[in-house]
């Protein structure tokens, strides 16, 4: 008798806390609507559980003490003053390049006013932690609650307070937040950032590329805290300072660092309107958050980079992850958990069910028997530049004449072994080096790489 295999369990460890799953979606301000209540977001986030994710990600978790706010008013600016003079609007537009094989790319991102200050948090803190009890008493015990805290100005203590809430409200693990890129677009940040003085208004991004900033940060939640602390990195970090920094918050303490945010861009002007805004019903182009499957690059270099050169720290992957496939791609970088964002603006809560259900088909067929196992698979191959063997002189490409329809795509770009010969692609023998720059370009898929008969 055939015994039938049992399907493995998604249970991974991360942050030093079980995890149901390594799938959840990644913290997102509030519901886009007006006057969204905290029962309605409750329920949206408590949706993502039913779909089958194993964590929660609370947004914009604030809570400062009276002590905080008299420090907060002798550090920044003093001339600072929130005056905005329109309702809080936000508009997406679609990233979209129509050419095969790229299609839509993510969105562009524009918050205005941005104004997250003393009186924004205040009456935001009210809100979240109204949605954070709701939680609590209606997802199931093994799904766990990740806090998503802020703060004001470069003041740690502003960090502080909202942990030690949410750890007192319940939550499972902190995540302090210095990636969003919403406030480096206010006019002013540029300046803010160069000089290091920081008005007392949510400064996100701003922050999170000053390493000594971050680090005095975490260490001050971990010290105040007893439950896992983590720090929510931007793409807008290069590699490879992102090393640097990860190894600065893995040594003040923190368990874990997301990797990555939204980045900064620009929406591309009407090329046919002399140059005016793309964006409708507005009259400017301002910096913006973009997001969408191009931020995978920026994800998968910050998920190898950190699981290689900062031992001793978890990685959460964000960013790009719109397939099944992506998350275990990044596991197999060194993610432990993977977060969804756009890809569940884009296609729904149903893509939470399929990375679910495609992780444990996937495991199965290839005989994982937990989701430990696939977590730095690819670690291994990660070699410098002179360590690797691309066996030089013993590969080049290969052309299906049946399928090759003589496009000339391969032979009109910067290859100099190709050529056209009867409306058949052709390759010069012994100028060929395997490069694949002709498998990029051809649309009939007639190319591929070969081991040659040397």
């Amino acid at each position: 008798m055939v015994q039938k295999m049992k399907v493995p369990g998604l249970n991974v460890t991360f942050g030093g806390i079980e995890f149901r799953s390594p799938i959840g979606v990644g913290a997102v301000g509030r519901p886009w609507g007006k006057n969204t209540t905290p029962e309605e977001h409750a329920g949206i986030l408590l949706k993502h559980v039913e779909a089958g994710a194993g964590y929660i990600c609370i947004p914009t978790c604030w809570h400062f003490t009276e002590a905080t706010l008299n420090k907060l008013q002798e550090t920044g600016k003093p001339e600072y003053k929130a005056t905005p003079l329109q309702p809080r609007q936000a508009r997406t537009m679609r990233i979209q390049t129509p050419l095969s094989p790229y299609g839509v790319e993510g969105m562009y991102l524009l918050i205005s006013p941005f104004w997250k200050d003393v009186q924004w948090a205040k009456e935001a803190s009210l809100h979240t932690q109204e949605l954070t009890e709701i939680i609590i008493k209606k997802k199931p015990k093994d799904v766990r609650l990740i806090a998503n805290v802020d703060g004001l100005g470069s003041l740690a203590d502003t960090y502080v307070d909202g942990a030690k809430k949410w750890e007192e409200l319940g939550a499972d693990l902190i995540e302090i937040n210095v990636s969003c890129p919403l406030p480096p677009t206010i006019g002013g940040a540029v300046e803010d950032f160069l000089e290091k003085k920081f008005p007392p208004r949510f400064q996100g991004a701003l922050l999170g590329d000053h390493p000594d900033i971050v680090e005095e940060i975490t260490r001050k939640v971990v010290n105040a805290v007893n439950i896992p602390v983590g720090v929510k990195l931007s793409p807008e970090t290069g590699f490879p300072r992102v090393v640097g920094l990860a190894r600065r918050i893995r040594d003040a303490g923190a368990k874990w660092v997301q990797v990555v945010n939204l980045g900064i861009s620009i929406a591309p002007p009407d090329i046919y309107n002399r140059g005016k805004p793309l964006w409708p019903f507005s009259d400017a182009n301002p910096f913006v958050g973009a997001s969408g499957s191009w931020l995978r690059v920026q994800c998968y270099k910050h998920v190898a980079a950190i699981a290689k050169f900062v031992p001793g720290i978890d990685i959460a992957a964000a960013g790009g992850l719109v397939m099944p496939e992506h998350i275990v791609e990044a596991m197999m970088l060194g993610a432990r958990l993977g977060q969804l964002c756009t890809g569940i603006i884009e296609r729904g809560r149903k893509l939470i069910r399929s990375c679910d259900s495609f992780l444990k088909k996937f495991m199965l067929e290839q005989g994982y028997q937990s989701v430990e196992e696939i977590i730095g698979l690819g670690q291994q191959y990660i070699k410098y530049n002179e360590e690797i063997d691309l066996m030089a002189g013993k590969v080049g490409c290969e052309t299906d004449e049946l399928k090759c329809t003589g496009c000339g795509a391969c032979v009109d770009n910067i290859c100099i072994a190709r050529y056209l010969e009867n409306g058949i692609a052709k390759i010069m023998e012994g100028r060929c080096t395997g490069c694949g720059s002709c498998i990029l370009a051809c649309p009939a898929e007639a190319i591929k790489l070969v081991q040659l008969n040397v």
